[in-house]
């Protein structure tokens, strides 16, 4: 999403108007589900998804039609695909999407919100997007950061804005509600998760490597140069040389929302890291390892005072049982591991 958002302002920025297609209602079986979009441009030329086939050549058909009728700027369809839509298709999806396509111009005030929210994603951090439309036309837009913040939009009263942020931001998909004659759709933009890699050999490369193009921000730290360095991380977000990991957490923003998987060189740095990151409220917790060597780590831990139930979130021996022997395969069943913990397996 972040690269998608960063796309669409681009296009802004280069003066080019666009509209945008998002799935915001979805139900059964569909190719995308709630949240998904699509920018299409004047020349017909698209960016995203919300999942080919026919329904997508349907809403660029509409798409063309929306540049030259600003008097509407918000149009909704509804696409039944357990019908004779689905079989002409040749889908067997049997699910029902409901589309909003939004006329955005290149002006200012559009492109000022969009940026709002791409400048959210490319932190790590959250943003929600309020669009109030009435009669096919958006009357207001306005992008927030959810803390404590709400919209200052004349259409909608604290409590409702409150309501709709935090539905928005529990659900990750268009909540919309109908206020009067107008609708108000509240949308949460999710940043990707932060994934802290600690350890930068010869495992740490493909999972680093593989997490990033599955959507996780990546983070490697180790203490050698050597081996923690753009040329063997090329797409990681950040990487850093610590000077030992004792405090190898300073300055870093962990919260609900991260993973760590420690990998580092020695049992000893593990221990060291692990007992560390126990003490953060991070989504996931995996470290490498033996059942011989988690246990002589999780003793040596207890000994120290660090409780069971803070050592019972670690994930050790970390990644799924798929008889993974190369790095390589360590990395998939690692990394399948926290596609299923996010997707909340």
């Amino acid at each position: 999403m972040k690269k998608f958002i960063s796309n669409l302002c681009s296009q802004l920025e280069a003066g080019n108007d666009l509209i945008l297609a998002s799935i915001v209602k979805s139900s059964g079986s569909t190719p995308r589900s709630s949240g998904s979009k699509m920018t299409v441009m004047r020349d017909g030329s698209i960016d995203g998804t919300i999942g080919g086939g026919l329904v997508e050549a349907l809403v660029q058909k509409t798409a063309a039609k929306m540049f030259d009728e600003p008097e509407k700027n918000v149009v909704f369809h509804e696409f039944d695909l357990s019908n004779e839509l689905a079989a002409n298709a040749d889908m067997i999806c049997g699910g029902h999407v409901e589309v909003m396509l939004e006329h955005l111009p290149a002006d200012e005030s559009t492109l000022a919100v969009f940026s709002a929210v791409n400048e959210a994603l490319r932190t790590g951090k959250h943003a929600v997007l309020f669009t109030a439309s009435e009669d096919g036309k958006a009357k207001e837009r306005q992008a927030v950061r959810p803390c404590g913040q709400l919209p200052d939009l004349q259409c909608v009263e604290e409590k409702t804005a409150t309501e709709q942020l935090e539905a928005a931001i529990k659900s990750g998909t268009p909540v919309m509600k109908k206020l009067g004659g107008t609708l108000l759709t509240t949308e949460a933009f999710i940043p990707q998760p932060d994934l802290y890699i600690f350890g930068a050999g010869h495992v740490s490369r493909p999972t680093a490597e593989l997490a990033t193009s599955v959507n996780f921000r990546t983070v490697v730290l180790d203490d050698r140069v050597d081996f923690a360095n753009e040329e063997r991380f090329p797409k990681a977000a950040e990487i850093h040389v610590l000077d030992d990991f004792k405090n190898c957490f300073d300055g870093l923003d962990v919260n609900e929302n991260s993973y760590i998987i420690i990998v580092t060189r020695g049992h000893m740095h593990d221990k060291t890291v692990l007992k560390q990151a126990l003490a953060t409220p991070a989504r996931y917790v995996g470290m490498i390892g033996s059942s011989k060597k988690r246990n002589a780590i999780y003793e040596a831990l207890r000994e120290e005072g660090v409780q069971q139930n803070q050592i019972d979130r670690c994930y050790c021996p970390i990644g799924l049982s798929i008889g993974g022997q190369t790095p390589e395969e360590i990395a998939v069943s690692i990394v399948g591991e926290l596609i299923k913990i996010r997707s909340g397996g």
